[in-house]
């Protein structure tokens, strides 16, 4: 059965009109069965953008007692109708 998880991650992403990448933080909500499930699919989603996924820091299951900011909070709500993911995107 899947669940939602939150998942942390440290992405290199290749952004146009600059030089060069540029690594940022995610917070990234997925449906998978697993941590490594998730893992291997937001990777999979990263890479159909030119993304690098370079390290999962986090990874925890969502669940109705789970205590997220107001962020996650509105990402968990997006994400409840089973779209594949929703992200915020933060950059060094």
């Amino acid at each position: 059965m899947e669940t939602m998880w939150l998942i942390l991650a440290e992405v290199i992403a290749e952004t146009e009109g600059s030089s060069g990448s540029k690594i940022g933080f995610m917070n990234i909500t997925t449906w998978a069965e697993s941590k490594d499930a998730a893992s291997s699919k937001i990777e999979k989603y990263l890479n159909s953008f030119g993304w690098s996924l370079v390290l999962v820091d986090k990874c925890d299951v969502i669940n109705e007692e789970s205590q997220f900011g107001d962020e996650v909070a509105d990402m968990r709500t997006r994400n409840n109708t089973k779209c594949d993911h929703c992200w915020n995107l933060s950059y060094l």
